[in-house]
C-alpha cells in the first residue's frame, strides 16, 4: 500500500456508507478502484442463506444471475479475516462456476470472510477479468487493512438497523394504541412527532405548534410545559402530568427525558399525550381479561376512565369514598399503575381505536 491518503479515504467511505441504502456502494466502488478490480462485492448472510448482495456497477440485467452464482460460489469458509486468492484457495472449481468465469471472463478472485455473531458471514470479494494481471501482495495488504474498519462498520450498522426496525415498530404500536409522540428540546421546539400528534394538533384547539414550539391554549398548561422543561425526569424515570383543556377534558401525558445523543445536544423530552377523542371507552370485559378486576373495580375504572374524580365516582356508584379507594389501590397493584392519571392513560391506551 502506498501512502496513507487512498487508505483514509477508503476508511471514510467505508464507514460513510453506513447511512446508505443499499450501504456501502460508493466503498465498494473505491476498493475496485484502488485494487484495479473490475467489480467489488460485499455479501451478508446465514449458512448459505444471502441476506444482502452488493456489487456497484453490476449490469442490472445480470443481477439476479449473479446473485445466484454467488449463492453456488465454492470460495466460501475462507479463514476468518485472512485475504486469500481464488486461485490458492479452490482446487476444484464446479463446472457451472467455472462457465461463468469463462463467460463474465472472471479470471481472479480476491476475498476475505468475517464472521459476526450470533451467525452472520460476511464477504468481500474482488473481480478482475482474465486479460489483467494477477492481484498481487500490496492488494491483499490493502484489504487486510482494512479488516478491522470492516468489523467495526458492520456491527455499527447491524445495531442501526436493528435500532430502526425496533423504532418503526414501536411508532406503529404507538400509532395503534392512539398515543401522540413529540420529542421537544429545552425551549420547546419540536425536534420530532409521529402521525397522532399532527392528527390531535388538526382536530382541537387546545395545543399547537407555533414558530416551531409546542404551545397550549391554557395558562395552566402553558405553565405545566414550562415547569416539564424546566426540571425533566431523572434520565430512566417517567412523569405524569395533566395539561388542563379549555372546554374539553385535561390531556393526560407522559414524560421522559431523552439522552442528547439521540438527537443531538438540543433534545430534551419526549412527551406521550393519549388521543382521548380516537380511542374507544374501555370494556369490561377487557379489564377482566387484561387486569383480573373485581365487577366492583371494573365499575370504578370505568368511572375514572370518563374523567369523574375519585369522589365523583364514589358518588355515581353510590359507594364510601373510602371503599372507591380500597378499590383503587386494588386497581393500581393490578394495573401496575401509581397515580390516577396512569390508570386513566393506560385504560385509554388499552382500548381500541375507532375513527371519528
Amino acid at each position: 500500500m502506498s501512502g496513507e491518503t487512498p487508505f483514509l479515504d477508503l476508511v471514510e467511505r467505508l464507514y460513510g456508507g453506513l447511512t446508505q441504502t443499499p450501504p456501502w456502494e460508493d466503498f465498494l466502488r473505491a476498493v475496485a478502484d484502488a485494487t484495479d478490480a473490475t467489480f467489488a462485492t460485499l455479501i451478508i448472510g446465514r449458512g448459505r442463506t444471502i441476506d444482502a448482495h452488493v456489487t456497484p456497477g453490476v449490469d442490472p440485467d445480470r443481477a439476479q444471475a449473479y446473485w445466484q452464482l454467488s449463492q453456488a460460489d465454492p470460495f466460501v469458509g475462507l479463514p476468518e479475516g485472512q485475504v486469500i486468492s481464488f486461485r490458492d484457495f479452490v482446487r476444484h472449481v464446479p463446472a457451472r462456476f467455472r462457465d461463468f468465469m469463462d463467460i463474465s471472463r472472471t479470471g481472479q478472485i480476491l476475498g476475505v470472510d468475517l464472521q459476526r455473531e450470533p451467525d452472520i458471514y460476511v464477504r468481500l470479494r474482488l473481480t478482475r477479468d482474465d486479460s489483467r494481471p494477477d492481484f498481487g501482495e500490496e492488494d491483499q495488504l490493502l484489504i487486510g487493512h482494512l479488516v478491522p474498519h470492516l468489523r467495526i462498520a458492520l456491527d455499527l450498522h447491524a445495531r442501526l438497523t436493528t435500532t430502526q426496525a425496533e423504532s418503526q415498530l414501536f411508532s406503529s404500536a404507538m400509532a395503534d394504541l392512539s398515543v401522540a409522540t413529540l420529542i421537544l428540546d429545552r425551549d420547546g421546539r419540536i425536534l420530532r412527532r409521529n402521525a397522532t400528534a399532527d392528527r390531535m394538533m388538526a382536530r382541537t384547539d387546545n395545543f399547537a405548534e407555533r414558530s416551531g414550539k409546542l404551545t397550549f391554549a391554557t395558562q395552566g398548561a402553558s405553565a405545566a410545559l414550562a415547569r416539564l422543561l424546566a426540571d425533566p425526569p431523572v434520565a430512566g424515570e417517567e412523569q405524569s402530568i395533566e395539561f388542563p383543556g379549555m372546554q374539553e377534558p385535561p390531556i393526560q401525558a407522559k414524560a421522559r427525558t431523552v439522552p442528547s445523543s439521540a438527537y443531538g445536544d438540543g433534545a430534551w423530552v419526549a412527551l406521550f399525550l393519549i388521543d382521548t377523542a380516537r380511542s374507544a371507552e374501555p370494556s369490561g370485559e377487557m379489564l377482566r381479561n387484561r387486569f383480573q378486576l373485581t365487577r366492583a373495580e371494573i365499575a370504578l375504572a370505568l368511572e375514572l376512565s370518563r374523567g369523574a374524580t375519585l369522589a365523583d365516582a364514589a358518588g355515581t356508584l353510590d359507594i364510601a369514598y373510602n371503599t372507591a379507594r380500597s378499590h383503587l389501590r386494588a386497581i393500581f397493584a393490578k394495573t401496575g399503575t401509581h397515580r390516577q392519571v396512569e390508570l386513566v392513560t393506560l385504560l385509554h391506551a388499552s382500548a381500541p381505536a375507532v375513527d371519528i
